[in-house]
């Protein structure tokens, strides 16, 4: 089948017509498909909010209605206060005569009624056998304490209650309306009493189940606290909320949800499957009288139904579809392949030396046809040329393709001198260990570490002048004076080598090499400002103080941390130091003094641990190929060399010649036959000691590959039990 695929120009040709076909139907369908949900959606969305606000514009009507029975109650107590008998009358008409009021009462205000009578409240209600009368006057029940009587005297205002069940009356769910009513002076600001009337939400629940919102969607209310005043689910009306129901389901976005249902005046919201089972979308709108909110629920598989039916449909028509194309196909390019096979046969035959070719049968006027008329007449001129019959050249040509060149702009457009801290760091081994990564993955692994130690940087007030590869040239104290810049510079770059131990467990995790970096801290006059062209300008630090940081950082090993003797001026009463190192540097008279920092105590307070370095003698020495590394390239000839002592960040090795302090070298662990054996890693030489057979050269690993480190560990701890019983 593979075979055929790859040397069937018919099967080539039907593939290709197919894959294009097939893709050309997947962008149509998939732009249809989703284009036609969004145009559903919009659709649903408007006649959503239509109808909430068209119910809740409903609702809100009924509840202005009923509102102006009270309020007329009231208007008429002002202006006719009337004895017992009169206002028991009047109250028992209201009731009996508006069958949207359920109860209606009077209360008064002590002496307000009648002298010497502290409360008189008649309540007519209607029951189960007709109307029924009570005197809201018992103690147990002190009605100037309830809400529908304090708040609207309080306020001195009409206003709704919140929503009630009315257990041991009707059994039902109702609300009531109250309306202050007041002396007849010219201030009217003596509340005199309270007409209340009772409503029933029966009616609510009754239009709401009315209304066709789609198969598995609903309606409900909530009041202005969020409680169900009606729902499909009777077990919620009353006793659950969205927020209580949010909070037993974990789910915020209900919370949001309802927060929005009463705050905006309408909306249209995705709301999950928290409300139905299933993911859904939610229509509301408020109801302004008692602060309600109404909304509405449609099921998101509801909606596109019809969509997902006409889209399986069109899938089912564009799978016949490519099957009859795939069968046109085929005949086309058998049509076409046909000729060619017989032009494949005829050369092959010229190639064995047969040159009596006949394609006569090959009458077509296109390509192919001019093909086998131009093939006839080559095997013609091969007969008179038969000495050159096996002779066939080939000719390959290598084009190069656009290089893209790196400049940098010298061109100074303005600058100060000013003392600043400069932190350089560069990761050990990293462009040798990343040589057989495709650019990707190399993009991805230095992203990584680019992004913790920028994140740091950024945290200390670092300016990020370059970056260039997997090396940082950060600076700080420009362009805003920083009185503690050096205090900064040292605390970042600790912070910087703690951070390395968080980006080598991810790379551990998945089984890639730990990085080393180096890190080196300096405080000089620089010039600071404005480098570059009219066109293209940086904001960056230029001078031998910057020069001479990038020299410091040559001599840094993974995991360190070098002050200059500048800084640590500055900052010797609050650093801890590890180590002091005396080195010559290029362009440098004299030694120049180094400080390993593994500390920084005062306000900053970070600090790096130290990392076991005691060098265990190796019962076996492993056998080594090293190799120079020069500015991050590896040269020179391969040399053998063996580990005689190891830990887990450096190594003694026996080498044959000597070798340079502070030279970076490429180390391949080999086995007893002196073939690689896969591990690898690269180190600085931080010391060199002479010998008889050459030098001993300590070495500090700046990369090591996880079976380099699985080797070195098994050889350590074979060391570690030698001489044990």
């Amino acid at each position: 089948m593979k075979e055929w695929l790859y040397n069937s120009i018919a099967a080539k040709m039907t593939l290709l017509v197919l894959g294009g076909s097939f893709f050309v139907l997947s962008a149509v369908l998939s732009y249809s498909y989703y284009y036609s949900r969004g145009i559903i959606l919009a659709e649903t969305e408007l006649a959503a909010k239509n109808l909430t606000l068209s119910v809740a514009g409903r609702i809100e009507q009924e509840f202005r209605a009923l509102e102006k029975l009270p309020k007329g109650v009231a208007q008429y107590l002002e202006c006719n206060p009337g004895d017992k008998s009169t206002l028991t009358k009047f109250v028992q008409r209201v009731v009996s005569d508006n069958g949207e009021i359920f109860g209606s009462a009077v209360a008064f205000e002590p002496d307000a009624f009648e002298k010497g009578i502290k409360a008189y409240c008649p309540y007519y209600f209607k029951g189960p056998k007709g109307l029924r009368f009570e005197q809201l006057t018992n103690p147990s029940y002190n009605y100037f304490c309830k809400d529908w009587y304090h708040i609207p005297k309080v306020l001195k205002a009409p206003g709704w209650s919140e929503p009630y069940f009315d257990e041991g009356g009707a059994d039902i769910i109702m609300c009531t309306y109250s309306v202050p009513f007041f002396e007849m002076t010219e201030r009217r600001d003596q509340v005199r009493g309270v007409v209340t009337a009772d409503i029933s939400l029966e009616w609510l629940t009754k239009l709401l189940s009315s209304l066709d919102v789609t198969h598995g969607g609903f309606c409900f209310i909530i009041s202005d606290t969020g409680i169900f005043v009606t729902n499909p689910r009777p077990e919620l009306i009353m006793r659950e909320s969205m927020f209580s129901l949010a909070e037993e389901r974990n789910d915020p976005q209900l919370r949001t949800v309802g927060k929005a249902m009463l705050r905006n005046d309408s909306g249209f919201v995705e709301i999950g499957p928290s409300l139905t089972g299933r993911n859904a979308f939610l229509a509301y709108a408020r109801i302004p009288s008692p602060g309600w909110s109404l909304a509405a629920v449609f099921p998101r598989d509801e909606i596109f139904a019809e969509v997902q039916r006409l889209y399986v449909a069109t899938i089912l028509l564009a799978v016949v579809g490519v099957a009859m194309l795939l069968g046109v196909s085929i005949l086309v390019a058998r049509s076409m392949a046909q000729p060619l096979r017989a032009m494949v046969v005829a050369a092959g035959r010229v190639a064995q030396g047969e040159l009596e070719i006949d394609l006569s049968h090959i009458r077509s006027r296109d390509e192919i046809g001019r093909l086998a008329a131009a093939f006839t007449s080559m095997t013609a001129g091969l007969k008179e040329r038969d000495r050159i019959r096996d002779t066939f050249g080939r000719y390959l040509t290598k084009e190069v393709v656009n290089k893209l060149l790196e400049s940098k702009d010298g061109l100074k457009l303005g600058g100060e001198g000013r003392e600043i801290t400069m932190i350089m760091s560069d990761l050990r081994g990293f462009t040798a260990l990343t040589s057989n990564m495709t650019p990707e993955e190399v993009i991805s692994f230095l992203n990584r570490y680019l992004g913790k130690m920028v994140e740091i940087l950024v945290e200390y007030h670092g300016i990020v002048d370059e970056i260039i590869g997997d090396g940082i040239l950060a600076f700080f104290g420009a362009p805003e004076p920083l009185e503690d810049h050096p205090a900064r510079g040292v605390a970042c770059a600790l912070k910087m080598q703690a951070g390395m131990e968080e980006i080598n467990a991810l790379h551990e995790a998945e089984g890639l090499p730990r990085l080393e970096m180096s890190v080196a801290v300096n405080t000089g006059h620089v010039v600071v400002g404005n480098i570059g062209s009219e066109k293209r300008a940086k904001y960056g630090a230029v001078g031998s103080e910057v020069n001479f940081t990038g020299r410091m950082e040559s001599f840094a090993v993974g995991g360190q941390v070098l002050v200059s003797a500048r800084t640590y001026e500055r900052l010797k009463d609050i650093l801890d130091v590890r180590n002091v190192l005396h080195v010559e540097m290029k362009g440098v008279s004299g030694k120049v003094a180094l400080y390993d920092v593994r500390g920084i105590r005062g306000p900053y307070n970070v600090a790096v641990p130290d990392r076991s370095d005691s060098l265990v003698p190796l019962k076996e020495k492993i056998p080594v190929a090293i190799h120079r590394v020069d500015k991050k390239i590896v040269t020179g000839a391969q040399k053998i060399a063996w580990f005689v002592e190891a830990s887990s960040v450096s190594g003694k090795l026996a080498v044959p010649e000597e070798l340079r302090r502070w030279e970076d070298l490429r180390i391949v662990l080999l086995d007893a036959e002196q073939h690689p054996t896969g591990g690898e890693l690269y180190a600085k030489v931080v010391s060199v000691e002479a010998t008889a057979e050459g030098s001993l050269a300590t070495v500090r690993f700046t990369s090591v590959s996880t079976a380099a480190a699985k080797a070195l560990k098994e050889a350590m701890d074979l060391g570690s039990r030698r001489g044990r019983p």
